[in-house]
């Protein structure tokens, strides 16, 4: 069995609280465990948060989410047609133990969605950025 449900958001931080509803919903009718919805939405709150503010997602395109279920995972993408940034490509781990004072700013909020997540994938196809999500259930 696959479910599927796409929304589409604008550029706008509050566009974050519908997305985190409509997840919640999604793994509520499809049986998707709690925890692994929640996993997902904090992840996208990042990365999605990341587009508008610096990957230029805020220029006035829409932000494409498109939810699946299949038996042993749910999958999200994020697609939008942003500056072309892939926060799969490896970069310098950030030390989360480092006191505030000590830790360059950014990096934390990639560093958390790779760690909640079973997968993490990038594309650059048509102009827009492609970032697919997986939680194992």
């Amino acid at each position: 069995m696959t479910a599927t449900q796409t929304l589409r958001l604008t550029n706008e931080l509050s566009e974050i609280r519908r997305l985190a509803l409509a997840v919640e919903r999604f793994a509520e009718r499809h049986g998707v465990p709690e925890k692994a919805a929640h996993h997902l939405n904090l992840a996208a709150d990042e990365l999605i948060t990341n587009a508008i503010a610096y990957g230029g997602a805020s220029n006035g395109h829409r932000i494409v989410v498109t939810l699946r279920r299949d038996p042993d995972r749910m999958t999200m993408e994020i697609a939008h047609r942003g500056i072309a940034f892939d926060p799969t490509e490896e970069v310098a781990e950030p030390d989360p133990t480092a006191g505030i004072d000590d830790r360059p700013i950014g990096g934390l909020g990639v560093y958390f969605a790779k760690t909640l997540l079973d997968g993490l994938s990038y594309v650059r196809r048509g102009g827009a950025n492609r970032l697919t999500l997986t939680k194992k259930l």
